[in-house]
C-alpha cells in the first residue's frame, strides 16, 4: 500500500473528519508508521495543487479538502468534488486559480493567459521571436511572477482587480505588458522584470497595443483619467 492510500485509509477509520496536520501526520505514524517528514496534506486536497505531484497537470490521489482556518476535512478518493484549486508558487504571496473540479472531474485553468506576449522559460534572458496570430517573444513565467510580487495583482493603467470583481475564478489572473516593444529589442538582452514589465488588465493591454510601437501605459492611464475628468 502507497503513503497516499494509508494516509487515506488511515483517516477513513476514524469516528471525525476533519483534521489538523499534526493528526494526520500522527494517525498516520501510529498506524503505519510513516515518518511525518513524508506526509504533506495539502499535496492531497482537491482544492489545492503543487505542481510537484501534479506535475502532469491531472489531478489525481485526492481525498483531502483545506479549510481556510487550515484543517483538513476528508472526503475520500473520487469524491464528486465540487470547486476552483489553488496554487502558490513557492516563495510567493501571490495564490492563483489554477483548476476546477465539477463533479468530480477536473479541468485546468491557465494562470499565465497572456492572449498578446506569450509567457515561457529561460531565465529572464528574452528572446527567440515565434508566430501565432503575431509575433509574439517567449517570457519567463518566473519574470511575470516577480513583476506582480513587485506591482501588485491589479492592473497597473486602470486599477481593474479581477479576483475583486470575479471572486475566486479571478485570483492570480491578470496579462503582463512589456514596456519597451519587444519588435525593437535585439536578438537576446538581460531582462528586469520589475522595470521591464507591468501588469495589465486584457482591456489596458490590448489598448497599448493599437498603437505601433505600443503607448506606455502611463499614456493610457492618462488617457483614462482625462476621460473621467470630462464626466
Amino acid at each position: 500500500m502507497s503513503i497516499v492510500q494509508s494516509v487515506a485509509s488511515t483517516l477513513s477509520e476514524e469516528d471525525k473528519t476533519i483534521f489538523t496536520s499534526k493528526e494526520i501526520k500522527d494517525l498516520a505514524f501510529k498506524k503505519h508508521k510513516i515518518k511525518p517528514t513524508s506526509i504533506i496534506p495539502s499535496d492531497y486536497c482537491y482544492n489545492r495543487t503543487n505542481y510537484g505531484i501534479d506535475k502532469s497537470g491531472i489531478l489525481k490521489n485526492k481525498f483531502l479538502f483545506i479549510n481556510p482556518d487550515g484543517t483538513y476535512l476528508y472526503l475520500g478518493f473520487n469524491y464528486p468534488f465540487n470547486g476552483y484549486v489553488y496554487h502558490k508558487p513557492k516563495g510567493s504571496k501571490i495564490e492563483m486559480t489554477v483548476g476546477h473540479w465539477s463533479n468530480g472531474n477536473y479541468f485546468p485553468i491557465d494562470p499565465y493567459q497572456n492572449d498578446i506576449e506569450v509567457l515561457s522559460n529561460n531565465s529572464f534572458i528574452e528572446g527567440a521571436t515565434k508566430t501565432i496570430s503575431v509575433n509574439a517573444y517567449e517570457r519567463n513565467p518566473n519574470a511575470r511572477l516577480i513583476c506582480i510580487e513587485h506591482h501588485g495583482n491589479k492592473c497597473w493603467t486602470c486599477d481593474f482587480d479581477f479576483e475583486k470583481t470575479y471572486g475566486d475564478l479571478g485570483k492570480g489572473f491578470i496579462h503582463v505588458h512589456h514596456i519597451t516593444p519587444l519588435s525593437q529589442i535585439g536578438h537576446s538582452y538581460k531582462l528586469d522584470p520589475v522595470l521591464d514589465l507591468l501588469p495589465l488588465c486584457p482591456n489596458c493591454h490590448a489598448m497599448v497595443h493599437r498603437k505601433t510601437p505600443a503607448m506606455h501605459p502611463q499614456e493610457l492611464k492618462l488617457l483614462i483619467i482625462e476621460k473621467k475628468n470630462i464626466k
